[in-house]
């Protein structure tokens, strides 16, 4: 990437993050009663105004919000790659491998479903010419092999089928799920080695690192606490990936823990996740709140484009929720503290 693209893409990033939703804002929405109130600040008070202009408020479905709010992640990636995108740097193929990875497991997860509206609602639809499949036919797929078939040119076929269930009722989502994801990390990892040198290098990996442990130990915790899991089965589904925990201190915890003794351990040794049940949300909520300050502050601090999309996108992701939140809690009469809690600003 030449220093004028770099220079573009990092503050145009910046730029954009700065009209993303405050503390105020969120305020506001927690007040909202309606998901009509909800569209129509959206779309006259915030940032997301670009995706929503032309829809009628007053009158516009639960289903169609969301879906027009999700597309923000899609049309928001095309808009930075298209600063920084050159022949020589393909490190925005990240954000590729993470579109294609999740509308996989998300079709997996869904086999077994007939209504596919939440499927729809989060299609990448413009950023569908990136793909290395037409995301467009998952919708339609019922079966294992249908999904193959869509699959066929890509390296995710070969990948997928030797793990072909019987039926979907024998799907083993979390397997599914491992393999995907390890080949996601293996192939960004690749890249970050062909793209980058230096520090800039080292502060890439140490961001995909620390994701990847944190999701390590939401696994363990959910294994432990929920599914009293084996270590062997826990250790199955983990990515071998070690930040601030050392592999042998990690599988001592495995193997002689229980799920709040671990909580502790991770505490009181790596990341301030906690202990409290008061103060306890859940693992997800936990994590991502340390990913949200980590990106936060490479957003506000690196001077990296790459890193800057990475935390970008991070961030925008997390305020998606918060808001798909906000509207699924006013939907079922969530009293507010309570939606209040479930967000991450």
């Amino acid at each position: 990437m030449s220093d004028q693209s770099s220079l573009a893409m990092a503050a145009k990033a910046k730029a954009m993050y700065g009209k993303h939703l405050k503390s105020d804002d969120y305020t506001e929405l927690l007040r909202k009663k309606t998901v009509q109130e909800i569209a129509g600040y959206l779309k006259n008070e915030t940032a997301f105004k670009s995706v929503l202009q032309g829809i009628n408020e007053f009158a516009i479905h639960r289903g169609h919000l969301e879906m027009l709010i999700r597309q923000t992640f899609y049309l928001d990636f095309l808009e930075l790659i298209r600063y920084g995108q050159s022949n020589k740097d393909h490190f925005y193929e990240y954000g590729v491998l993470m579109i294609e990875m999740k509308q996989i497991l998300m079709t997996i997860r869904l086999l077994s479903e007939t209504d596919k509206t939440n499927q729809i609602a989060q299609l990448p639809i413009f950023a569908n010419r990136m793909i290395s499949f037409d995301v467009e036919k998952l919708i339609k797929v019922n079966t294992f092999d249908e999904l193959l078939m869509v699959l066929k040119n890509t390296p995710y076929y070969n990948l997928l089928k030797p793990l072909k269930p019987r039926s979907v009722l024998d799907i083993d989502y979390a397997n599914f799920e491992v393999v995907l994801k390890s080949y996601y990390y293996k192939r960004v990892y690749e890249i970050i080695d062909k793209e980058f040198t230096g520090k800039d290098k080292q502060d890439i990996r140490d961001l995909f690192d620390t994701q990847i442990e944190l999701e390590n130990i939401t696994k363990i915790y959910r294994l432990k606490k929920y599914y009293n899991a084996s270590p062997n089965e826990i250790k199955k589904v983990l990515n071998p990936t070690y930040k601030r925990i050392q592999k042998k201190v990690l599988d001592e915890w495995i193997d002689n823990k229980d799920a709040q003794a671990f909580l502790l351990a991770v505490n009181q040794n790596a990341y301030d996740i906690p202990t409290d049940i008061k103060e306890f949300q859940y693992i997800e909520y936990q994590t991502d709140a340390i990913m949200f300050d980590l990106n936060k502050r490479l957003m506000r601090f690196s001077t990296n484009p790459n890193i800057i999309l990475v935390s970008y996108l991070s961030l925008l992701e997390i305020e998606i929720r918060n808001i798909i939140d906000i509207i699924e809690g006013i939907r079922y009469k969530v009293e507010n503290d309570k939606i209040a809690k479930l967000l991450i600003y």
